[in-house]
């Protein structure tokens, strides 16, 4: 069985263990967005974090606003307009660490949250919300 095949209870990352150590600890070099410039206000339709040879490919289920993360070996896998990311260039340079897949109280797998910097630490979160790839950053707040 491929791992397009896993059924959705099996979340929302499409490649086994074996294959992030491929990816793991590789050094971020462009963070790209699939956009329709058409659109007066700019939508993230698919996003690739782009590592040395591997990269994460990022999507969303128009269905169920579920992600879907793949491996990619190109920064823009697909037909359409792609644009660097601008507001993630800080990650840039950065390593690829740790990942982690969420599900919220409805049984959707909406969000995928992933390390940059420091290999354990959560930095930057992506969410299926309305058909679309949203962002938000994360950090840890000590008392």
């Amino acid at each position: 069985m491929s791992t397009e095949d896993l059924p959705r209870a099996q979340g929302l990352v499409r490649f086994g263990p074996e294959r992030h150590e491929e990816l793991h600890d590789q050094t971020v070099r462009r963070i790209t967005a699939k956009i329709d410039p058409e659109d007066p206000l700019p939508i993230w339709w698919e996003m690739v974090v782009m590592g040395d040879t591997l990269g994460l490919h990022i999507t969303v289920n128009p269905d169920t606003d579920e992600l879907i993360v793949k491996l990619t070996e190109i920064s823009e896998p697909g037909g359409g307009e792609w644009t660097d990311v601008t507001v993630l260039a800080d990650c840039i340079g950065g390593k690829i660490g740790w990942w982690w897949c969420s599900i919220n109280s409805q049984g959707s797998w909406d969000m995928f949250t992933l390390a940059f910097a420091e290999w354990a630490v959560p930095s930057v979160a992506f969410f299926g919300i309305a058909s679309e790839v949203q962002v938000m950053r994360m950090e840890i707040i000590s008392p």
